[in-house]
């Protein structure tokens, strides 16, 4: 490794803990992302998450945060199983520090304290085209290409009912079947939906989001007037092959601790930061 040394290494493991560095956290994200982070939806994600607390480590120089490696707590459920889940999310290294492998040095920090809990676990997320190299050779993320954000048109919900029920038969996926998790989950700040008979639907400027479906739940119900968002586990041939209008790719990665299973998941967009 070439970190450097005088790197002050911290590690958080509770929500209480976290809270003081907050502003270093925000100016971090505003050198980083260039815009400021907002402290409501900072406080949703790290403080007030139903699942518990966060795991984040963060590296300084002196009195200034150079790097910040954070996932919050967010279960996974199958048909019959349940997974301890951790969505990764605000990676984050000083412009000027990069060179100093401090993004695998701090992932690896909060991996290993998920290792030693001991229980079945995956850290998931949803990284980007610049992002997305590294999470896989320096994290050992396995990433799919194979899911996309599609434009539903009525003609298509029947098909489109086909596939997710083939995803949501065996796949985990964030069930908000539990009132607390979804309350949490649908009044996320800046954007705010509701769940109705199974299905979530959030408004969106040229039609809807479909946020989150749960187990057999018809599609066909659905009346909007408007195309229908969502995260669809379909190649880009296979979509071009149906003549849907993809939105864009959704890249879904993953890296599992403390089993030998190999998982399929139900990818929804209640399971990103981004929706």
């Amino acid at each position: 490794m070439n970190t450097k040394p005088d790197f002050e290494l911290v590690d958080i493991d509770s929500s209480s803990e976290l809270k003081p560095y907050f502003d270093l956290i925000a100016e971090l994200f505003l050198e980083s992302f260039g815009k400021s982070l907002s402290s409501e939806l900072w406080n949703w994600a790290y403080q007030i998450n139903p699942f518990g607390d966060p795991i984040v480590s963060m590296a300084f120089d002196g009195d200034k945060l150079v790097g910040h490696y954070a996932v919050i707590p967010m279960d996974l459920h199958s048909k019959d199983k349940e997974i301890k889940g951790y969505l990764s999310m605000t990676t984050m290294v000083s412009i000027d520090f990069r060179r100093h492998q401090l993004f695998r040095v701090l992932a690896e920090r909060v991996y290993s304290r998920i290792e030693n809990r001991n229980e079945p676990a995956v850290v998931f997320g949803f990284p980007n085209n610049q992002s997305a190299p590294g999470f896989v050779k320096r994290l050992k993320w396995e990433i799919s290409d194979s899911f996309h954000v599609v434009a539903l048109q009525p003609t298509d919900i029947d098909q489109a009912q086909y596939l997710l029920e083939q995803s949501n038969d065996s796949g985990y996926h964030l069930d908000l079947e539990n009132k607390i998790i979804a309350n949490w989950r649908s009044n996320k700040p800046h954007q705010t939906w509701k769940i109705c008979n199974g299905l979530g639907i959030k408004q969106h400027a040229d039609g809807y989001d479909l946020m989150y479906i749960s187990a057999n739940v018809d599609l066909s119900r659905l009346t909007l007037p408007s195309k229908i968002h969502a995260i669809m586990p379909i190649t880009k041939n296979e979509a071009l092959e149906l003549d849907w209008d993809i939105s864009f790719p959704y890249r879904f990665g993953y890296r599992l601790f403390n089993t030998q299973q190999h998982p399929k998941f139900f990818v929804q967009m209640c399971m990103s930061d981004v929706f």
